[in-house]
């Protein structure tokens, strides 16, 4: 996805963030940025990730040199390389920094997200929220492709800070 900010600053969005208590168990729970008075029992745990920054310019104009250099340093997972920037990677030995970048797959790769970037942000903001309670989308498939908020705690789309994202063109 290739937004224009505010000001025309070019770039992938972030995720929003909070904390979460006991993250992957039956009694994982959803904090919120800022909590507090939340009682822990012996075993419970927090993870509360960092957004990073969403990068300046295209993502579909980044060199796919680049990203393999981010997946090697372990900043982009190899499905998120695909999934935002259309480079298509291949682990040969991980242990060794092995990996291969298929450019034929790139190609495609960058290509259909080209022609279906606009399109999934003009998708049913309840279709986006559908497809992420169903397994569909992850959370940075719905910010970063569809331009969407979700609120974790309730797994609904958040309709006005979606439209308050700022998003001005889609090219």
């Amino acid at each position: 996805m290739f937004l224009f900010w505010p000001k025309n600053i070019q770039r992938l969005p972030s995720s929003p963030h909070g904390a979460w208590l006991n993250p992957g168990k039956a009694d994982e729970r959803y904090l919120g940025a800022i909590f507090s008075n939340v009682k822990v029992q012996q075993g419970d745990s927090f993870v509360r990730p960092s957004a990073g920054g969403g990068g300046l310019g295209d993502p579909l104009e980044r060199s796919p040199e680049d990203v393999l250099e981010d997946v090697i340093d372990e900043y982009v997972s190899i499905e998120r390389a695909k999934k935002d920037y259309g480079v298509v990677i291949k682990e040969i030995d991980k242990d060794l920094d092995l990996f291969e970048i298929d450019f034929e797959a790139t190609e495609q790769a960058r290509s259909y997200i080209r022609n279906n970037r606009k399109q999934w942000l003009e998708e049913n903001i309840q279709t986006v929220e559908d497809k992420f309670a169903n397994g569909e989308l992850d959370s940075l498939d719905v910010i970063r492709q569809y331009g969407a908020i979700i609120d974790y705690a309730t797994n609904k789309v958040l309709p006005e800070s979606t439209k308050q994202i700022g998003l001005l063109e889609v090219t």
